[in-house]
């Protein structure tokens, strides 16, 4: 029986999952050891005092970890025989910032877009501060579920606010591989020339949660876009929620020669 050779106690970051429980965090490190072959499919993993070692964490969080594992088909347990890996969790994918419209398009090209349900709404006060409109101003609601192309993998959940005039473009479609704003521009006629982005901490409520497959609470990065025509009126407003563990903001600075001085 194949078995992992002992090794040094493992760096581990407890606040790398946010605002995820420690177990959970646990489980994603194990998941990413996993597919990364430091333990390979059909080993056998440490026990779980060793794994609290490595770990440096408590041998109850170890087995909520391994519970997790467990649910998803990763690792089996028996009796006398210990903690198989059984397969390969899905490989973690993650997209890099999008600072550009030529980046949004390739972000677009390699998933595509699930339209779960449409309706009208008034924007109340909350709304308005959140879409940058007036209180009392109309728009058409799409929530949809993006997922990679190859896998179908839930990526984010994506709230779409569209004035009611452009609404339209969205009738009768259930999966998009375009961007909406381009089917806008395609229909009437007009041109984005601005796209402002925000970029926040959130958490997953439910309905997000059960769509992705994820955890209600679960930390996420929410990403909102401001999309503007040429006159500077808002056409669409994107929310995208981003699971911990999906999407990595980075970013390069070049420092002015004296700035080392």
């Amino acid at each position: 029986m194949a078995t992992t050779p002992p090794s040094s106690p493992v760096a581990f970051d407890a606040y790398s999952g946010g605002r995820q429980p420690l177990y959970a965090t646990l489980a994603r490190t194990l998941k990413h050891d996993i597919e990364t072959d430091r333990y390979p499919v059909g080993s056998t993993l440490p026990t779980e005092g060793e794994l609290a070692l490595r770990y440096s964490v408590s041998r109850h969080t170890v087995r909520q970890a391994l519970r997790e594992l467990k649910d998803e088909g990763i690792i089996s347990a028996r009796p006398g025989v210990g903690t198989r890996v059984r397969a390969r969790p899905q490989s973690l994918r993650f997209f890099s910032g999008i600072n550009s419209v030529s980046e949004l398009l390739q972000f677009v090209d390699a998933t595509e877009m699930h339209v779960q349900s449409q309706r009208e709404i008034v924007a109340d006060e909350a709304w308005a501060a959140q879409l940058h409109c007036q209180p009392g101003q109309a728009w058409t609601e799409a929530n949809i579920v993006r997922t990679f192309v190859d896998s179908r993998t839930p990526m984010s959940y994506l709230q779409v606010y569209l004035r009611p005039e452009f609404a339209d473009v969205l009738h009768g479609i259930k999966v998009l591989r375009k961007p909406i704003y381009t089917l806008v521009e395609a229909r009437y006629g007009i041109r984005i020339v601005e796209v402002q982005q925000e970029i926040t901490a959130a958490n997953l409520d439910e309905p997000m949660a059960r769509a992705l497959h994820a955890k209600e609470g679960q930390a996420a990065l929410r990403i909102t876009r401001y999309y503007l025509d040429r006159a500077g009126q808002l056409v669409q407003v994107g929310l995208g929620h981003y699971p911990s563990g999906t999407y990595t903001q980075s970013s390069r600075f070049r420092a002015h020669a004296a700035d080392d001085e």
